[in-house]
């Protein structure tokens, strides 16, 4: 990888229940809507094996499609002595180690759309043996709720992994010639568009009022843990069958000529009108 160039590594993801599609659809045809209370949540329980999720449209079933991109390029060495100098205890061997930057961006979207809901879920995130988190973002609880207030239609994410909505449109910014133009799937055939200098970071053209709430703990040096929840106040006719968009960044150091890999696990829990409250889950490693 170029020290000044950013890799693009993207993967669809299939969130899956226990109930197939064929049985949802069935279901659907053998129960009235006002039946629905007689179902009960506790038989139904997730699967533990991911699969690609068809295309049709007209799909019934508790699940969902999310489309997980990885950004990562070499940490510029001025972030890396930023770090480095906060934590004066850290004996390193620069000779021995790499750092790099990682953006973790995972876009979902809910199958039977009209009627299913996201209520909440979690993200593990786990790298290699060997590898240490020095930094992630957002560290914050604030950061993500101030984000999805402003309106906004695009994330601005600085060098030192600063999470904040980007400037008011009509705000003059000075061009960056030396900017990297990014795309990042969200969708069958959809892309959000982005840019990386440097200099500036990220620009990523991601609306404020497409990101669910999230906020993470370090388990250890290597691995993360996450809750993703839709913003606070909850209302259940925002939160249906709609795109919807977390993402992460990480600086991390990792020994010499070993790009980082990263194992992301989600366990979700949809709501149905037919099938109630179903837990959802998938795994990937990019």
């Amino acid at each position: 990888m170029e020290d000044n160039r950013v890799s693009v590594e993207s993967v669809e993801l299939a969130l899956l229940s226990e109930i197939e599609m064929s049985s949802a659809l069935l279901m659907k045809d053998a129960y009235p809507p006002e039946s629905l209370g007689a179902m009960e949540e506790e038989k139904l329980s997730p699967s533990s094996q991911p699969e690609r999720f068809p295309h049709d449209d007209e799909s019934g079933g508790p699940n969902a499609r999310i489309y997980v991109t990885k950004l990562s390029h070499r940490t510029p060495p001025e972030e890396i002595e930023k770090i480095l100098k906060n934590n004066p205890g850290r004996k390193t061997d620069m000779a021995a180690l790499d750092f790099y930057t990682l953006v973790l961006s995972l876009s979902m979207r809910l199958g039977d759309p009209s009627k299913t809901r996201f209520l909440n879920g979690t993200i593990e995130v786990a790298f290699p043996h060997g590898v240490t988190i020095l930094s992630y973002s957002p560290k914050d609880k604030g950061t993500i709720p101030a984000i999805i207030r402003s309106g906004r239609e695009a994330i601005s994410l600085s060098p030192g992994l600063v999470m904040a909505a980007s400037p008011p449109q009509g705000t003059k910014i000075p061009p960056d010639p030396t900017a990297e133009p990014i795309t990042i799937p969200v969708g069958p055939g959809e892309k959000i568009s982005g840019a990386y200098s440097r200099k500036n970071g990220y620009i990523l053209g991601i609306p404020a009022g497409i990101l669910l709430e999230y906020q993470g703990m370090l388990k250890n040096q290597r691995e993360m843990f996450w809750e993703i929840f839709p913003p606070m106040p909850v209302d259940d006719s925002e939160i249906t069958g709609k795109e919807r968009q977390v993402i992460f960044s990480f600086i991390v150091q990792t020994p010499k000529s070993s790009p980082p890999r990263i194992t992301a696990r989600i366990d979700g829990r949809v709501k149905g009108n037919l099938w109630g409250v179903v837990p959802v889950k998938g795994s990937v490693v990019l």
